[in-house]
């Protein structure tokens, strides 16, 4: 029985006002108002649990960003050191300064940039990103042209900060609010990271079909564990029984979907994110992961062109993952069998087959997440 009268509007693209990269953009024309030399101005945003500088927000006067780039802090001595200092940088032309190269001063160079100017950004005393403004003219970031550009960045770190906040703060907010402690008790932590990460690769994948940002891309892996949070308010009756559903008790189960939405609203509207980028994904993730291509699924029982990609992404993750590992009914499938599955559901026009594939083609970064997030027991 399906329950397809649930009322919130799903939105598929991000609309072009509300995300960081649009607000950059503003930002970065303003500047270029005075100083038409600044060709692009760029966030990366570090995750100090895996010590990952990853491209995250840019604007350039080429159109050609540097996307789904990562490299570890630590392997960049010259930025260690700026964190170290909490001090800014000048490099006056990029070639002639580094004798060895990153990818990234390589891909910079590459696209003709000579100048940059660097900042990290601090959130109280932790290193959160790093703001680059570079230019494709060597030698022109002088001291008056820095004191300039330092007020925009106070500007830019305080909106990239206020979003972080925002959307962490969200994060741990619906983690207590539902309990995603007593949901682990089905879905262990690593499922849920397993799913991120899985989420994450996919997306990174098929970034360039599907013109994903960096930022849409984040907020993927931020979301996806959270996809069944309404079970909070799902009955344990239902919840743990550890046989198979009645009629009855899947309708009951069924209703874990709405139940997750309502606490995303209500969440939502108490930060004020209702028309953000972050909780439009958060909020298609949780609506839409039990939704089939076919309209098998639920609750609304949409076709593949009306799911949102994010909803798509994170389904094919979840059923992956179940395939992969034990559950109280089943033993792990064989990645013969898994694949097997995976391409029927996708010939069938239940699952996305452009998800499918891209996560079945990456066989090593599958067997890494998969290894790294091993649950204990198997």
């Amino acid at each position: 029985m399906k329950t397809k009268d649930v009322a919130p509007t799903l939105v598929s693209q991000p609309a072009p006002a509300d995300d960081l990269t649009q607000r950059l953009l503003g930002i970065h024309e303003l500047i270029r108002s005075r100083y038409r030399f600044v060709d692009r101005v760029a966030i990366a945003l570090y995750e100090p649990a895996t010590d990952l500088l990853k491209t995250f927000v840019s604007s350039n006067t080429d159109q050609t960003p540097l996307k789904r780039y990562e490299m570890t802090l630590s392997s960049v001595p010259s930025l260690c050191a700026l964190v170290r200092s909490h001090q800014s940088r000048v490099v006056g032309d990029i070639v002639e300064s580094f004798h060895t190269h990153s990818s990234h001063t390589s891909w910079l160079a590459g696209q003709g940039y000579h100048a940059s100017y660097t900042t990290p950004v601090f959130q109280g005393q932790e290193l959160a990103a790093f703001l680059f403004y570079d230019s494709k003219l060597p030698n022109v970031f002088e001291s008056d042209v820095v004191h300039f550009l330092d007020t925009f960045s106070d500007l830019i770190s305080q909106l990239f900060l206020l979003q972080r906040r925002v959307v962490h703060g969200m994060v741990s907010t619906i983690q207590v609010a539902v309990g995603l402690a007593r949901i682990r008790d089905l879905e262990t932590g690593q499922h849920l990271e397993r799913m991120a990460h899985y989420s994450r690769l996919m997306g990174q994948l098929l970034a360039e079909k599907y013109e994903l940002s960096d930022e849409y891309i984040e907020y993927l892996f931020l979301f996806a564990p959270l996809h069944d949070i309404g079970k909070v308010g799902i009955p344990d009756s239902v919840l743990l029984k550890p046989g198979k559903l009645d009629d009855d008790q899947w309708v009951i189960m069924e209703h874990h979907v709405e139940i997750g939405e309502k606490i995303i609203e209500k969440i939502s509207h108490e930060l004020d994110m209702q028309g953000d980028l972050a909780n439009r994904v958060m909020h298609n993730i949780v609506a839409t992961h039990h939704e089939r291509g076919d309209g098998s699924g639920y609750p609304r029982g949409l076709q593949m062109a009306s799911i949102p990609l994010e909803g798509r992404i994170v389904a094919v993750a979840d059923v992956y993952d179940a395939l992969c590992n034990r559950r109280p009914y089943k033993e792990p499938w064989s990645e013969e069998d898994v694949q097997r599955e995976l391409r029927r559901e996708a010939t069938n026009g239940r699952l996305d087959a452009d998800c499918v594939e891209a996560l079945l083609g990456a066989l090593e970064a599958r067997r890494l997440i998969g290894k790294k997030f091993a649950d204990i027991a198997q």
